[in-house]
């Protein structure tokens, strides 16, 4: 049975791992304040064994999600807020899989899920985003129906959190659990963003990850296609549960509109 002076040994060691861990993700004086979860190591992970040497974690407050984006700019340090990106999970409700009994390898081409990685500033236009899709495949008898992508959906909260593995706020498109699934990311991010470095989900929702854009698009081998809208107009509040309204609000924004962007909530993004 080991002896109390062991254990106090052992309790010494452990708090100086921690604080070793803590000091490699912030420097500053919020560290006492920093909790690491397994959720913002794997993500972590997945950036250090892809090399993205560009990158930078942020601890933010917690009340980054109540401020404007002129605010959260700061909070980050980025120039301007066309770097501040949010990561969404759709899913094309008229999904058919594809024949997989002479290959192994995944179809992008045709993913039930997508995680689409959209500016704040910016909107997803949905026709935009089901005619980029559908051209993924070559004019011929392999191309999709015109009417295959129409139907692409938020994904529910807790489909979210059980494919990425992380939480509202939190979804960062490294280390996700179902690793498959295909990352999209707008045109617009990767050919008009200054300076060329974004900020996104960094696995919790008081965590940020930055980077090149450069870096994030090899890193995940994002599919980058031109789904941005331009109107502008923000339609869906993230923050209410698709099955709460898609019979409502969703439905005629779809119709109406045919563009919708995730947003935190009615008033503030």
């Amino acid at each position: 049975m080991a002896s109390s002076s062991e254990d106090e040994a052992v309790q010494s060691l452990l708090s100086q791992i921690d604080a070793i861990e803590k000091s490699s993700w912030t420097n500053n004086k919020k560290q006492n304040e920093c909790v690491i979860t397994p959720q913002m190591r794997r993500a972590r992970r997945h950036v250090q064994t892809s090399h993205c040497y560009s990158s930078q974690w942020k601890l933010c407050p917690s009340n980054y999600y109540s401020l404007t984006l002129e605010e959260r700019k700061v909070i980050l340090g980025a120039n301007n807020t066309s770097q501040l990106c949010k990561a969404c999970l759709f899913e094309n409700k008229n999904y058919k899989p594809t024949d997989t009994s002479t290959t192994s390898v995944v179809d992008r081409t045709n993913s039930q899920y997508y995680l689409v990685v959209v500016q704040y500033v910016e909107s997803i236009d949905m026709k935009k985003l089901q005619s980029e899709l559908r051209g993924l495949r070559p004019n011929g008898p392999k191309r999709l129906d015109p009417n295959y992508f129409s139907d692409m959906r938020l994904a529910p909260e807790d489909v979210s959190e059980k494919l990425t593995g992380y939480g509202h706020n939190g979804v960062s498109p490294f280390g996700m659990l179902d690793s498959t699934i295909p990352i999209i990311v707008c045109k617009s991010i990767v050919e008009n963003v200054r300076p060329k470095f974004i900020w996104m989900g960094g696995g919790d929702k008081d965590w940020k990850l930055g980077m090149a854009v450069s870096e994030f698009v090899s890193a995940v081998n994002a599919i980058v296609l031109d789904h941005r809208s331009s109107s502008g107009v923000r339609i869906f509040p993230s923050c209410i549960s698709f099955a709460d309204i898609c019979n409502t609000i969703m439905e005629r924004a779809v119709v109406k509109y045919n563009y919708i962007t995730c947003i935190q909530c009615w008033t503030k993004c």
